[in-house]
């Protein structure tokens, strides 16, 4: 049987979280988790104190890496042993797959920047960066990791050392791929993203003030609505509620209640936007189009853009607003209605 130690036990003090740095989910889905998915079909044996995943053998945490990998040891009985950081969350299958039975390997890339060690500079053929996993025969890393304790040695950083600080073998070096880096801090993660759109269309009535991205622009009639008619406002509100999947404006601010009745569109994006930060994401940027026939809107977009960006708490670079006509074809193009759409990249911060 295939064996894995899998090491999930650092308190992640760089990562600045206050918990365990592979409960951190990337794409909704834990850190630790990732390398659990990518050895399916290997005996786990699963090292940390405060994750405890169903079927693996659980193993407690050492206050070092070597500590960890030492207990982890004392439970393995097959001959082969992988040993790997869940740190390292996008270690790929085919990269696994390459993991034979050697008596000594690891995994890594060729470094692409020059390194110097003081005025010397390394030649990069010669070198290797390590990275997990790294493994071999289980009797083989036992025993280094045996003298190794005994010894009080405890601060190696990876597998291959201590095994070679004691035996003269050379390892097996497996090319890996340059993404399977180790999250150490938050600088390390991938920037997630997430898309959101709506369409928000409201009646032109008279006895209105016509109020739209957040400004009032000078008409004879006004959009009808429960709240002020901000369809622009609505739509970019509703794009970041879609981008979160929270569901739709209603939802949250519903059209027959007093609550909501003549609401400030400017309160709601306000109240969205904090709901975005609360999920840790915010604007990259946004992309809006505004259908009227009349009045035109060209006049009054810049003003949009710097009361929208000021509500978001950001560039008004980052905001674009268009405006085109219906070329008098249905209600908009006949003046009755204006409607807006908005497109919304947000970002994990």
């Amino acid at each position: 049987m295939k064996a894995v130690i899998l090491l999930a036990g650092g308190k992640g003090i760089r990562f600045n979280l206050g918990y365990n740095k592979l409960l951190y989910e990337i794409n909704n889905k834990p850190i630790y988790e990732y390398s659990l998915d990518a050895f399916k079909g290997y005996k786990i044996y699963f090292v940390s104190d405060d994750i405890t995943p169903p079927g693996v053998v659980q193993v407690k945490a050492g206050a070092t890496r070597f500590l960890s990998v030492y207990n982890a040891l004392q439970l393995v009985e097959e001959d082969y042993i992988l040993i790997h950081d869940c740190a390292r969350y996008n270690i790929k299958k085919n990269v696994i797959d390459k993991c034979k039975d050697f008596d000594l390997f690891y995994v890594g890339v060729k470094p692409i920047d020059t390194i110097r060690c003081g005025k010397t500079t390394l030649n990069r053929d010669e070198l290797i960066v390590a990275q997990t996993p790294q493994g071999g025969k289980t009797k083989l890393i036992k025993e280094a990791y045996d003298l190794a304790f005994k010894e009080g040695k405890t601060n190696f950083t990876d597998d291959v050392s201590v095994v070679l600080n004691y035996f003269n073998i050379e390892p097996k070096v497996i090319l890996g791929d340059y993404d399977n880096i180790k999250i150490t801090t938050k600088d390390d993660l991938p920037t997630e993203y997430k898309i959101g759109h709506s369409f928000d269309v409201h009646r032109l009535v008279e006895n209105r003030p016509l109020i739209l991205g957040g400004i009032t622009i000078p008409y004879e009639k006004g959009l009808l609505g429960h709240s002020d008619g901000d369809c622009l406002l609505h739509a970019i509100s509703e794009a970041i509620l879609g981008a979160l999947a929270l569901g739709d404006l209603g939802k949250f601010y519903p059209d027959n209640i007093k609550e909501t009745l003549n609401m400030d569109s400017k309160i709601i994006l306000k109240e969205v936007s904090e709901k975005m930060k609360e999920y840790s994401y915010e604007v990259n940027n946004i992309d809006c189009m505004i259908y009227a026939e009349k009045p035109k809107m060209a006049p009054f977009i810049l003003d949009m853009r710097k009361t929208i960006s000021k509500i978001l708490g950001i560039d008004p670079a980052l905001v674009s607003i268009k405006a085109t006509t219906y070329e008098g074809l249905s209600e908009i193009g006949a003046g009755l209605a204006i409607a807006s759409e908005a497109t919304i990249l947000l970002k994990k911060c």
